[in-house]
């Protein structure tokens, strides 16, 4: 059966702040971060969706100081649920250090540390139902986690 007809559900897009796209598409870099995501995500499967450049959604190209760097995003899909370090961020006190632009506290965040600099404000969580119905995704304790989606084919 193909891919797209059964995609991973849950789906988590990451904003590395210390990488270019071309150094992100390197297998070898790639393979670390997907390996980083699941140890802390710890799903069956996981695939890079999608990788895009930061300067392809608006931002800004770095000064050729400090080996600046562009910046990208990267999508990736798990078949679990996302896991309680990946919600950190929902939460309350970390909204708000968030809208103070202050880092928020992660749990998972050294788990990346060591090469990827996760703006951890800039996480998107999204699940992808295969229903018509949109609502929020609710885990086992019935607390939100992500935006439901409707998922289309493509044709």
């Amino acid at each position: 059966m193909a891919t797209e007809e059964f995609p991973l559900p849950y789906q988590a897009e990451f904003y590395i702040k210390n990488m270019n796209v071309e150094e992100m598409l390197a297998s070898e870099v790639l393979g670390d971060f997907l390996g980083a995501v699941k140890n802390v995500w710890q799903p069956e499967r996981l695939n890079a969706i999608n990788i895009t450049s930061a300067l392809d959604r608006g931002g800004r190209v770095p000064l050729p100081i400090n080996n600046l760097k562009e910046g990208v995003y990267v999508m990736v899909g798990a078949d679990v649920p996302f896991s309680s370090c990946l919600r950190e961020v929902e939460n309350p006190h970390n909204q708000l250090r968030c809208s103070q632009e202050m880092e928020p506290v992660i749990s998972c965040d050294k788990k990346f540390r060591a090469q990827f600099h996760i703006d951890w404000c800039k996480i998107s969580l999204v699940r992808i139902c295969h229903d018509s119905k949109l609502q929020p995704y609710k885990d086992q304790n019935n607390n939100s986690s992500g935006t439901c989606h409707t998922y289309l084919h493509p044709r």
